[in-house]
């Protein structure tokens, strides 16, 4: 089945190619929700690939005010108008003429300038100014006949409540329907796109963010785990932390492509670690990733400069990268989407979240968090990227508490920093909770982070340690 192409970020894609040409669909969703920039930016981008739009409004907003609007949005092109993409006022015959028109006019329009696109905006306001319901579905009955006839890509956009898909005719007769939305999480206004309903092509259901910038319409697919089971190759390869007694504590390193949680309380050296193991792999040629939530790019300088690690030079060549993502403006739906663009993007071998406590902060369910973190897993997974997730534990002196949020289930290794008290002093001790396929070490054994590294030390005698 041939597809038109939106040319809207991502939305191709949620469609598995486009939406099927002739098919006629709805734009639902309350005022303000961007229905009509979504239809606007899926018109100009096809004047771009040279097909005709015709654009009829009805009582909402007029075709002289909504061109202004559009002229700031960089999909708009006046050079399209009048021959692309051509505007009519079907509200004018409604106010003059009466519903009984209405498919005249409309057939009048298509007849003079053969579009591959009609689109009518708003197609709620028609069905409010018919008398009853029987005529109006009646008249989108016999709508529909006439514009499968000319073979022509329908949009209709409505003020629908969500309550009013499943109950009005016009829904019975689309081929496809767009439900847009806003919903308010803690700092965020967020607004959603759903497709509910798309004759002829598979698409990806559930809600997906999007986002109205200057650019226009970018949307951000919904990451969900895959139904079925992960099949990826397993490799056995070993990849280190260039420290030497941890190394030896997993048996080499962490296996390559496995996900990795390093869980800490604050100041145990989470982020130290994390970025040490970046370092070895820069030193050895491989590409590494560290998004931080938490500390900026230039603060994670200074703290690898203090340590003696050679930061600058592998920042330089492009064997590492440090992004830093500020935890206030911290939007998993967008970021989580835009992360795996950009690991995909640099071919990343080692990759860093430092820290997933901040996702966690970001998303008011917490389902959908752990959703997100097993999705992002299974592609990490999937493209053999070795990866190391930092978690806060908030409890200074606990021995065995990962997260509370049991994002411990899905990584394949577990390494737990914490504190304990001894000789009257507190030192700090790492311990291998889980390492899968590796007959790791079983002890605690104290470290101590200097000037010139991490060095881990020996076990610590468990009469010395505070249970």
């Amino acid at each position: 089945m041939d597809k038109l192409k939106t040319g809207i970020k991502n939305l191709d894609y949620i469609l598995g190619g486009g939406i099927p040409v002739y098919s006629l669909n709805i734009v639902s969703g309350s005022p303000g929700s961007g229905k009509t920039i979504f239809v606007q930016n899926i018109i100009f981008n096809s004047a771009r690939n040279g097909l005709k739009s015709l654009y009829l409004t009805t009582i909402s907003e007029s075709q002289f005010k909504m061109v202004r609007h559009l002229q700031e949005f960089e999909f708009f092109s006046d050079d399209f108008l009048g021959d692309k993409v051509i505007y009519g006022d079907l509200g004018a015959v409604l106010r003059e003429q009466g519903t009984d028109k209405v498919l005249g006019y409309l057939t009048e329009m298509i007849k003079r300038h053969l579009p591959n696109i009609v689109v009518i905006d708003s197609f709620k306001a028609i069905r409010d100014i018919f008398p009853d319901e029987k005529a109006f579905k009646a008249f989108v009955f016999d709508l529909a006949a006439a514009l499968s006839i000319w073979e022509v890509t329908v949009f209709l956009i409505g003020e629908y409540e969500e309550k009013e898909l499943t109950i009005l005719s016009e829904f019975a007769v689309a081929d496809g329907i767009f439900h847009l939305y806003g919903q308010e999480e803690k700092r965020f206004q967020k607004r959603y796109l759903r497709i509910l309903k798309m004759r002829g092509t598979n698409f990806e259901q559930g809600e997906h963010l999007f986002k109205i910038s200057h650019a226009g319409i970018e949307v951000y697919p919904r990451m969900k785990p895959e139904d079925n089971e992960l099949q990826y190759e397993v490799r056995l390869k070993k990849k280190g932390f260039g420290i030497a007694g941890l190394d030896e504590m997993l048996c080499g390193g962490l296996t390559e492509g496995t996900i990795t949680l390093i869980s800490g309380s604050t100041g145990t050296g989470k982020t130290a670690f994390a970025l040490k193991f970046l370092l070895e792999g820069a030193e050895k040629g491989e590409k590494g990733l560290f998004l931080s939530f938490e500390e900026p790019v230039a603060q994670l300088q200074n703290t690898a400069r203090h340590l003696g690690w050679e930061i600058d030079r592998y920042l330089a060549d492009g064997r590492l990268d440090i992004k830093f993502i500020s935890p206030i403006e911290l939007d998993v739906d967008k970021h989580a989407f835009e992360i795996l663009d950009i690991v995909r993007e640099k071919k990343v071998e080692r990759f860093v979240i430092d820290s997933i406590s901040s996702f966690e902060r970001s998303v008011y369910d917490l389902q959908k968090y752990r959703d997100y973190l097993w999705a992002m897993g299974q592609q990490l997974k999937g493209q053999h990227i070795t990866t190391i997730f930092t978690v806060l534990n908030e409890e200074l002196f606990s021995p065995m508490v990962v997260t509370k949020a049991q994002i411990s289930l899905m990584a394949d290794n577990v390494i737990i920093l914490r504190y304990v008290e001894a000789d009257s002093s507190i030192r700090k001790v790492v311990g291998i909770l889980k390492a899968r396929g590796s007959d790791h070490d079983k002890a605690l054994r104290e470290y101590e982070i200097t000037k010139n590294g991490i060095n881990i030390l020996g076990k610590l005698d468990k009469a010395d340690m505070l249970r």
